[in-house]
């Protein structure tokens, strides 16, 4: 037995040796980055979870996927926004104050300021999805927030734990008035001036849009000049469109400002029109503040579509001409003269002749408008006689122009019969 057990160590000192006798080399050390890639690994796939689902950026999602779209009662204003922890982190990235800025565009078209909820120190938790609808007058408002799972335990929890009814559910107050807030599993809900919850969520399926949306506003009753209809916000090619109907191969407005204008803006009625146009001005002295603007109506009223048109008629004896079947008024001789050079371009769009026939349209350089608003706003706010709605106008076009400072233009075009439109904000 001691015999057969001898050859057992030569033969683990071979091995030990090289094959030709040789000492053995030396061992290498393994290197051990197994755990350290790991780690890597799961960095960064949590901070691409984080940057997609949580980074305030534009996100968009598909309507047909919304389950809150079309929830809650049948109320004549509606908005939604997907994943508003993100979209509206980028508009408050952009300009501050979303609110303000939802607040401003809905005066300038019209309808009652959105009340986006706010989840007590949550402010706008990690969600899917949100929708407010409200009534032609802001007092009966239904809203909805679809929340990410965990986010929706903690929102509840906290409220348990501080008896918050806006985050746990119960009997709350908002704007005065009584209101109620309640889960529907992830889906926290909110109604005031509505007797009872009406409806459940809604399922995804239907007719709805399949192209990711970053936003609709859906009016169930008409707010002119706007239609009944649901316009959708998404990014074309770098450009936010909101359309109204199919695209059109030749739309009715040029892609650019004319050279040296900020503004021309033109409104048609059934028993008037009016096109302004704001200009590039270098003055000095009383009309240092204000723009070069030029207004146009049929049959007339050109002074009241001019900016400070009251105060220019008594302190700089302004007054307005013929011109084209209406009425032209001017700041100054040279705006008169380059709105005139101009007419082949705004006047058909202003009494109806072009392709289609316009309710509405618009295009500005953004920059240099979103400056000449804020100084009409303040100019007509330092002068009360001249009406604290026409401050309240250029304000809320200031708000609105430099929420959208990261864009070169905005152009927006209404057709008459209300059938096709289009906003665009381009780069």
């Amino acid at each position: 037995m001691v015999h057969d057990a001898q050859p057992e160590p030569r033969r683990f000192a071979a091995e030990s040796e090289g094959f030709d006798g040789s000492p053995p080399a030396p061992r290498r050390a393994r290197p051990r980055f197994g755990c350290a890639i790991a780690l890597l690994a799961l960095a960064l796939a949590a901070a691409g979870h984080w940057a997609f689902w949580y980074r305030a950026r534009p996100h968009a999602l598909e309507p047909s996927s919304s389950r809150l779209l079309d929830a809650g009662p049948p109320l004549p204003v509606r908005l939604w926004i997907p994943y508003p922890h993100q979209n509206l982190g980028a508009l408050g990235g952009a300009v501050g104050e979303p609110q303000k800025v939802l607040a401003s565009a809905a005066r300038l078209a019209g309808l009652p300021p959105p009340a986006i909820p706010r989840l007590g120190p949550f402010g706008m938790p990690a969600s899917r999805e949100l929708v407010v609808a409200a009534s032609a007058d802001g007092k009966t408002v239904f809203a909805a927030i679809r929340l990410y799972p965990v986010a929706a335990a903690l929102t509840r929890v906290a409220g348990v734990l501080g008896r918050n009814p806006w985050l746990a559910g119960g009997e709350v107050e908002l704007g005065g008035r009584p209101a109620e807030v309640r889960w529907d599993g992830l889906t926290w809900r909110l109604s005031s001036g509505i007797v009872a919850l009406a409806g459940e969520l809604s399922e995804p399926g239907g007719e709805r849009d399949s192209a990711p949306a970053l936003a609709i506003v859906e009016l169930g009753e008409p707010s002119p000049p706007l239609p009944a209809a649901r316009y959708t916000l998404r990014n074309e090619g770098g450009d936010l469109v909101a359309r109204l109907g199919a695209p059109l191969a030749a739309p009715p407005l040029p892609q650019a400002p004319p050279e040296r204008v900020i503004l021309l803006w033109l409104e048609r009625k059934a028993d008037r029109s009016e096109a302004l146009l704001l200009m590039e001005g270098a003055r000095e002295g009383l009309l240092a503040s204000l723009p070069a603007a030029a207004a146009w109506a049929r049959p007339d009223g050109a002074m009241k579509v001019l900016p400070g048109g009251s105060l220019l008629r008594q302190l700089a004896g302004v007054r307005p001409e013929s011109f084209r079947g209406g009425e032209l008024a001017a700041t100054e001789r040279a705006a008169a003269a380059r709105a005139e050079e101009l007419a082949p371009t705004w006047l058909p769009l202003a009494e109806g002749s072009s392709a289609p026939p316009l309710a509405l349209g618009g295009l500005l350089a953004i920059e240099p408008a979103a400056s000449q608003a804020e100084s009409l706003h303040q100019l007509l706010e330092e002068i009360p006689i001249l009406g604290a709605a026409e401050a309240q106008r250029w304000g809320d076009v200031a708000i609105v122009l430099r929420a959208a400072g990261r864009y070169r233009t905005l152009s927006c075009w209404l057709a008459a019969d209300g059938r096709s439109g289009e906003l665009r904000l381009s780069r």
